[in-house]
């Protein structure tokens, strides 16, 4: 299982609430066997949501294709979330280096 982050902002107005809860449900509705979707966190920044994703891919560079093409499912998919855009999607490598 690999990690990716992901941050997603709004064309909100600042000083708007950020829909975690919209995030959270609608990344779980947007999932299709072929994402490998594990588990999920959702935490909101000021000015963007944060997303951690959790994908079973053979590696880095294939979660993070995954990951990219299921946040684009989601925001298209999701009423709350319309307008919003991928600002980052980053698979990170959590091994310790062997010595």
């Amino acid at each position: 299982m690999l990690p990716v982050v992901v941050r997603i902002t709004p064309p909100l107005p600042a000083g708007e609430v950020l829909p975690n809860a919209a995030a959270f449900e609608g990344i779980w509705a947007a999932a299709v066997p072929q994402d490998c979707l594990e588990h999920l966190t959702v935490t909101s920044g000021d000015e963007d949501l944060s997303i951690a994703v959790f994908v079973r891919a053979c590696d880095l560079a294939h979660a993070e294709q995954q990951v990219d093409r299921l946040m684009q499912r989601m925001l298209g998919q999701t009423p709350p979330l319309a307008g919003w855009t991928v600002t980052e999607c980053i698979a990170a490598d959590l091994r310790r280096p062997t010595q």
